[in-house]
């Protein structure tokens, strides 16, 4: 049998083996036949440029420094590669100097992705001297599409770090998908990226009423598909202050790019390539805002959430004493679900450095903010649960730390938190009764007094 394998597969190996199939098809004509390259730039204001798979229509377009983009002027959103894109995504790599920062963001052919769907406009912006400066990519028909490719990668190609809104999970895996289909080379192996809309959602998630410039996002892909109040267009009129007039909705730009491959008219676009330059200056300007809290720390923010949630991104970078000032403010000025995690992630902070008699005043605060909110009822039990600890191991006094534990059976009615709950109480019967829990007298010293687990 091994003889008979082993003859089977020589002949399988010296047969010729035929030409490798192509997998792509490149249409000849079909919708974009019938338009006309020099209409589309005169109309949109673009010019051809060579690549090695042909032709690809690029648009530029410049913002001045002095431009206002809402609030904030053009030379106010300029973003550095340093430390604090670093302490924003605990996931990116130190900068290695020297590259170009680039914005990317992509309109396509639909909004949820999937294997046929195409990035018809590739815009990609940087900083030059101030200003921000556009360069769009058109894809002014599907036969174009490896040309477009090509003018995406050569122009990538210098950059040092990429950074998007939401790109991880859309913008970049469909481009990537698009090369792969036709058998290119990615020019984003290897570049280091920074997606924005993940440090967005940890600082401004909250910050999710109408009043506050937040409105609901749509469901679709893109910088606009955050689902919790954190899409770009929301971002740029709460933080920045721009609000669009007579912007195309993000629905509506599939169809309009079929209307032009169909009627060869290439009006419809011009409202695409504004929607797509403002993604780009907005996305800027965010990210500039989120590294100016960093710089700036709690007395930058600009409320009690924000302050809140740039101490989470402070913990987490390690910076431990400007975590404790945003805390200390957002548990103060805050309303009770903002003043109550700020007051637990205190409490929590100087239970890890043993500083427990501060963190049981903090929890006794927490015990006053009253109930029936979600964030408050979670920080509510952690309180009585600590203060039952701190009572019956550090204090001493199993009648305080009795009455916590009573509380705390009584603030959650999950079967696993009220056995453990109840545990404790029985433990501290024993004690009551003058019999250790490990049925030695009651006056035997406490074994567990530092606990953290308990």
């Amino acid at each position: 049998m091994a003889d008979l394998t082993s003859r089977l597969r020589d002949i399988i190996r010296s047969a010729p083996r035929p030409a490798p199939r192509e997998l792509t098809y490149v249409p000849e004509g079909g919708y974009e036949a019938g338009i006309d390259p020099d209409r589309i730039c005169d109309v949109l204001g673009g010019n051809p440029i060579e690549t090695a798979a042909g032709p690809c229509l690029a648009i530029d377009r410049r913002y001045e420094a002095d431009r206002w983009h809402g609030d904030v002027r053009i030379a106010e959103c300029a973003v550095a590669d340093d430390e604090r894109l670093q302490l924003l995504d605990g996931m990116l790599d130190p900068a290695s100097g020297g590259g170009r920062v680039i914005f990317l963001d992509t309109e396509t052919t639909g909004l949820s992705g999937g294997a046929g769907t195409v990035a018809f406009l590739v815009g990609c912006g940087w900083f030059d001297l101030g200003a921000f400066q556009i360069r769009q990519f058109l894809l002014t028909g599907f036969a174009a599409e490896p040309a477009l490719l090509a003018a995406v990668a050569d122009f990538v190609a210098p950059a040092d770090l990429i950074v998007t809104y939401n790109g991880k999970t859309f913008d970049l895996p469909l481009m990537e998908t698009r090369w792969l289909f036709h058998r290119m080379e990615t020019p984003f192996a290897g570049k280091r990226h920074f997606d924005m809309l993940h440090p967005a959602r940890r600082l401004w998630r909250r910050r999710t009423s109408v009043a506050q410039g937040f409105s609901p996002a749509p469901a679709s892909g893109g910088p606009d598909s955050a689902d919790d109040g954190c899409s770009l267009g929301a971002l740029e009129r709460a933080l920045v202050g721009f609000a669009r007039a007579g912007d195309v909705p993000g629905f509506e730009i599939p169809s309009r790019y079929f209307q032009f491959l169909r009627s060869g008219d290439p009006r419809p676009l011009a409202a695409v390539l504004e929607h797509n330059r403002l993604d780009l200056v907005s996305l800027a300007a965010v990210v500039a805002r989120g590294q100016r809290l960093v710089d700036g720390g709690v007395e930058a923010c600009r409320d009690a959430a924000e302050s809140l949630a740039l101490g989470g991104l402070f913990d987490r970078g390690g910076r431990h004493a400007q975590a404790e000032a945003c805390y200390r403010r957002a548990s103060v000025e805050g309303d009770a679900p903002v003043r109550a995690e700020a007051l637990l992630r205190l409490a929590l902070k100087w239970r890890r450095e043993r500083r427990f008699g501060e963190a049981a005043e903090v929890c006794r605060v927490i015990l006053n903010l009253g109930t029936g909110q979600r964030s408050v009822d979670i920080a509510r039990r952690f309180a009585l649960e600590a203060l039952a600890v701190h009572h019956e191991h550090r204090e001493r006094d199993l009648e305080a730390a009795r009455e916590f534990a009573l509380a705390a059976l009584d603030a959650d009615q999950r079967p696993r938190w009220r056995q453990g709950v109840q545990y404790r109480l029985a433990r501290q019967e024993r004690k009551l009764s003058g019999v250790h829990g490990e049925g030695g007298p009651a006056a035997a010293p406490l074994l567990d007094d530092h606990r953290e687990s308990d």
